[in-house]
């Protein structure tokens, strides 16, 4: 809604930038009108005709059994997006593995997953977050399947934006033993005002929009996220208590104005990295405060998808990609630092050089 301005006062004159570069105009018009330029709003111009999802799989990702188990995959998530829709958010009778409580809605997208899983002929083996460990499912499959089926069961019963992560390995590699690089897809589903969903083909990483009819058009092709950026999602900020370089980082990011986009969610804070092009989110580690990221069902899928869009990832311990940890255990967890090319490197020069070893 736009804002009115008071009785007899003027608004600001417009900058005679027209036909300025684009850095110049947007600094004469921050100049002009504060601070609500700050806010990425969307750069997305609207087509004629968005393809299908149809249209682009048979496009843009060659192997046949992969475009089958990306249309059950999204299949899955309309009806976990139909369900989350109805569903009231109220704590489940039982707990995980870990004995964490769970809620209705985790159990629900959870049963829908592994219905998927135990009936796809294209899925040999699956684990969940909820319950890490490997379940035979079918011996004639070819994909090893591993999701956290409602990242963000803190925040939403808040009623904000949570998602489904899912990495996909080959049975030649399996999950134990292999890395993150590994995968032969990933992709994550967003549950907001809409539903969106992320995933890496042949050529890169697309966006698609679920829409009229719960069908999947392509809203976002080849995304690209740029080096620089000014957008910050600092994560395990306890840490900052323990690792100077991360408290340093953090008031770097202050005192250069950088935005900060920050909700708890993994889902909405990873992904406006897709949507906005650029974009940054840190989660070191510290004694006191250990990362808890799950490598399997979250790093290493968010991992394959940033770095095939030109992003970056630091594992936030030896400053290598997130990509090259070997899973050893269903449940490894890891820090993380991803995003942007050049603030993941000032992450790793700023907290993970200067880091104590333990």
């Amino acid at each position: 809604m736009k804002k009115s301005l008071p009785s007899g006062k003027a608004p600001p004159p417009r900058p005679a930038t027209s036909c300025a570069p684009p850095e110049v105009r947007r600094a004469a018009e921050d100049e002009a009108y504060g601070a609500s330029h700050t806010s990425f709003y969307t750069d997305a111009v609207a087509k004629d005709k968005y393809d299908t999802l149809a249209e682009v799989l048979d496009k843009k990702l060659k192997d046949e059994k992969l475009k089958g188990m990306v249309n059950e995959l999204l299949d899955c998530c309309v009806k976990i997006t139909d369900a989350l829709r109805v569903n009231l958010v109220t704590v489940n009778d039982s707990s995980n593995t870990f004995g964490d409580t769970q809620l209705t809605v985790d159990v629900i997208a959870d049963d829908l997953l592994w219905d998927l899983a135990k009936t796809s002929k294209l899925v040999t083996e699956a684990s969940s977050e909820e319950e890490p460990e490997i379940v035979k499912t079918n011996p004639d499959g070819q994909f090893v399947l591993c999701w956290d089926p409602l990242d963000g069961s803190s925040i939403v019963d808040n009623n904000w934006a949570v998602g489904t992560i899912v990495g996909i390995w080959d049975k030649s590699t399996g999950l134990l033993g292999a890395t993150g690089r590994d995968q032969v897809m990933s992709l994550v589903v967003l549950y907001g005002p809409r539903t969106t969903a992320f995933v890496t083909l042949d050529d890169g990483v697309y966006e698609f929009t679920c829409g009229p009819g719960n069908e999947w058009i392509c809203s976002r092709e080849k995304i690209q996220i740029q080096k620089d950026c000014k957008i910050f999602a600092p994560a395990n900020l306890r840490a900052a208590q323990e690792v100077d370089g991360y408290s340093k980082l953090v008031d770097y990011y202050m005192k250069n104005k950088y935005t900060l986009r920050y909700s708890g969610g993994l889902v909405p804070d990873v992904c406006q990295q897709f949507t906005k092009r650029q974009g940054v989110f840190t989660n070191p580690t510290s004694k006191a405060s250990p990362a808890k990221l799950r490598l399997a069902f979250e790093a290493a899928p968010f991992g394959r998808l940033v770095e095939m869009a030109g992003g970056k990832t630091s594992d936030g311990v030896t400053g290598n990609s997130v990509l090259d940890l070997k899973i050893e255990a269903v449940d490894q967890r890891c820090a993380l630092a991803i995003g942007s090319a050049n603030e993941v490197d000032r992450f790793n020069d700023m907290v993970v050089k200067t880091a104590v070893p333990a």
